[in-house]
């Protein structure tokens, strides 16, 4: 009896007895395998040390339960969580462009077709306030586009995942409310934003507007997310600290070394109590590294594994893991996107179809991913746009598209520039640009140039991406300079120069369309007025000019561009072409004597890199005036070193004084070998050719030919191109010197 009741007894129990065992052994078993929170402090280029130590936690096959970090340290800890390895995070950041991300540059293909044919003008732009009518103060020196689409495109097999515990390794970081000071932490969201919105250097980046929050870099309030890590669970804390020491006076020396003081004062403060936190502490040596000294990148994860070797290898028998898997994840970006549904978030002043446009994309339709890409460059090539955030998002049914957009707070902007060339001398330029100034995708430019001759451009565009556009432009300009007098007369007159007096004042009506980025068909209407007089014959009434032409001139012209070159004033890849046929059939005929004319003009410019720093540019332009008889003012004035003067009957060629020779058919060739020996610094070494004739006939009647050599030296400054540059022709026996600075306008 009794013994058959303690075997009911021992029977009934087991159950019990092999849950209380298995709750043992569980809590043995977390004890024996705690869990890993790894931290990584933020700190520009110096955070690629974290790269370092990375590899060695593969090396002695531990793996973080959990990451956190801020700034550099949120780019590293996102792309592991995600799944990357350390080599491969280290091949992506060797391939990063840190200037293009640093200073948001864009390629100039993305560039509107007006910014990219006039060129850069100014070397200052600051926003302006109609209603305060004051100049307003920029909110950062660059925006965060380019830091996005590189967090984007690498996190790319993360854009459906909301909650960051979901990832490889569950992941957080830490960015900053500037308006209240908060701290503000993501576990959730977005990825490629929220590492974005942690890694904004204060004065380099312009705020990241989100949530109704201004965000800025983590690290001004939290550069080292310790206690956020153990709250979510981490027992052991292995940090890997980039943070550097309280700079002394005499090692304050650039910005870079004032951004670093004003982001450390608050975390030196509170690094010691961290410190008593974090279980294995590694601090890699990186004195000498600043803040965006990315070219060290070999020295710097070099100094990240020296520091974790000794820490990590001495904790390895005890955290490694047994079934330790190296990660090595896939990115698996398709060759093309299909989006089911595109939503589209912040939309304000620029219609839908505009900005699908721009993008090149609608629903139900296939479009690459490299095109994709392109398009959102262009998009934000407007300069409309604080912004463009993408997401692709994927449901069960649907592939859904998100664009988030933020217009930018200002639609107006003064730019100042100057310029001095031989034929304008010194001129600045005022500018204001107005953005939606009648319709929602208007663009207004007025630039007013002052100096020894006043002149004026002003230019209306509605920009309708990829559709037709619609343009208007006037322009004013003047200038004056001594001329050959043969110019105007023919041999008797005992006057060897004389002093010409240009104006001309032009009026276009366009339509464009746009193909790719690179392709422009143009039609238009115009007006020209065109006056050429001097004030060396003026008869018995000196305030009376002597007029060569002064006429009114009404036609049509069309043009054909292709501009894929990477600059407009240095290029080092790309073509240049450009056709256009100009019909005047109507004059004011001012001396009786008009016929209508034809003006056919080819602009073709090649520019290939030939080896290490040696460049090889190619020019051949071509024009000719189509009429029974020419006026003066419809001649081309050939001569100079000036590239854009304003006037299509101008061209430029560097053996010549400015306007040397008139002609009614010219080509003209130039090989250049640029060669760039220190950082911008060219030296420009050319070979000069061109055939011109005077006479109205189609096949020329007296063909000259000019030929010469130059030679220059050319600065990339930020106040603009500055070349001075000397050069000959056997022809003319003349010695040319020629000075240029400042950008063309």
């Amino acid at each position: 009896m009794n013994n058959n009741f303690f075997a009911f007894l021992f029977v009934f129990s087991l159950p019990f007895l092999i849950s209380a065992q298995e709750e043992k052994d569980s809590l043995i078993s977390s004890q024996k395998k705690p869990k890993i929170g790894l931290v990584l402090s933020g700190g520009g280029a110096k955070g690629m040390a974290h790269i370092g130590v990375l590899k060695v936690l593969e090396k002695y096959k531990i793996k973080p339960d959990y990451i956190g970090g801020t700034s550099m340290g949120a780019i590293v800890g996102s792309l592991y969580a995600a799944g990357y390895s350390a080599d491969q995070i280290d091949s992506i950041f060797r391939k990063m462009d840190f200037d293009k991300i640093m200073f948001d540059t864009q390629e100039r293909k993305y560039k509107n077709f007006f910014k990219k044919k006039r060129g850069p003008k100014f070397i200052l732009s600051l926003p302006f306030s109609f209603e305060e009518m004051s100049v307003q103060i920029p909110k950062g020196l660059s925006g965060s586009q380019n830091m996005f689409n590189e967090m984007s495109h690498c996190l790319y097999p993360t854009h459906s995942i909301d909650n960051f515990n979901q990832l490889n390794i569950p992941f957080l970081c830490i960015s900053t409310d500037i308006t209240t000071g908060e701290q503000v932490l993501f576990n959730r969201g977005f990825l490629p934003e929220a590492v974005t919105a942690s890694a904004l250097l204060p004065t380099v980046y312009a705020p990241l507007e989100l949530n109704n929050r201004l965000l800025l870099d983590g690290g001004i309030v939290n550069n080292y997310p310790v206690q956020e890590i153990k709250d979510v669970g981490a027992d052991i804390i292995i940090g890997s600290d980039v943070q550097g020491k309280i700079l002394k006076k005499d090692q304050i020396k650039d910005i870079t070394n004032i951004m670093d003081q004003i982001v450390s004062f608050q975390m030196y403060k509170e690094m010691p109590q961290k410190r008593l936190l974090t279980d294995i502490y590694i601090q890699p040596d990186i004195n000498g590294i600043g803040l965006t000294d990315f070219e060290n990148i070999d020295s710097i994860i070099s100094r990240g594994e020296k520091a974790a070797e000794p820490k990590i290898a001495k904790i390895a028998g005890i955290y490694a893991k047994k079934n330790y898997q190296k990660p090595h994840l896939l990115t698996n970006i398709p060759d093309s996107l299909f989006f089911d549904e595109i939503q589209i978030e912040g939309q304000n002043h620029y219609r839908r179809n505009y900005i699908l446009n721009k993008i090149g994309i609608q629903t139900k339709e296939k479009i690459s991913y490299k095109n994709f890409i392109e398009g959102i460059e262009n998009l934000y090539g407007t300069e409309n746009f604080d912004f463009i955030h993408y997401r692709f998002n994927k449901t069960k049914n649907k592939n859904i598209l998100q664009l988030k957009l933020k217009e930018k707070d200002h639609n107006a902007y003064i730019n100042i520039g100057f310029h001095y060339n031989p034929l304008y001398k010194i001129n600045v330029i005022g500018n204001l640009e107005k953005k939606y100034l009648f319709a929602k995708n208007d663009f207004f430019s007025m630039d007013i140039i002052g100096g020894e001759y006043t002149r004026f451009n002003l230019d209306y565009l509605i920009d309708n991406g990829f559709g037709w556009n619609i343009g208007f432009h006037s322009g004013y300009h003047r200038v004056g300079t001594t001329v050959d007098s043969q110019l105007f007369f023919d041999d008797g007159i005992s006057l060897n120069q004389l002093d010409l007096n240009i104006e001309q004042w032009t009026n276009k009506l366009s339509f464009q369309g746009t193909m790719k980025h690179s392709i422009y068909l143009t039609l238009g209407l115009q007006h020209q007025y065109k006056n050429y007089y001097t004030l060396v014959f003026s008869g018995t009434n000196q305030n009376l000019p002597y007029t060569f032409s002064k006429n009114h001139y009404y036609g049509s012209f069309v043009r054909f561009d292709l501009d894929s070159r990477d600059d407009f004033d240095f290029p080092k890849k790309g073509v240049k072409l450009e056709l256009s046929w100009n019909y005047v059939p109507f004059s004011s005929n001012f001396y009786n004597d008009f016929h209508p004319y034809s003006v056919y003009k080819l602009e073709f410019e090649f520019t290939k890199k030939l080896f290490s720093s040696f460049y090889l540019h190619s020019k051949i332009h071509s024009g000719i005036l189509y009429t029974n008889e020419a006026s003066f003012d419809n001649y081309f004035y050939l001569g100079g070193n000036i590239e854009d003067m304003n006037f299509e009957n101008f061209e430029d060629f560097p053996i010549l004084k400015p306007l040397s020779l008139n002609a009614t058919k010219y080509t003209r060739g130039s090989i250049l070998f640029d060669y760039v020996f220190y950082k911008n610094h060219h030296i420009e070494t050319g070979a000069h050719y061109m055939i011109y004739d005077r006479s109205t006939l189609l096949l020329g009647e007296k063909t000259q030919t000019l030929k010469g050599l130059s030679i220059a030296y050319a600065y990339e400054s930020f106040l603009g191109p500055l070349r001075i540059s000397y050069s000959r022709s056997p022809n003319t026996k003349d010695h040319i010197f020629s000075f240029v600075f400042g950008y063309v306008f």
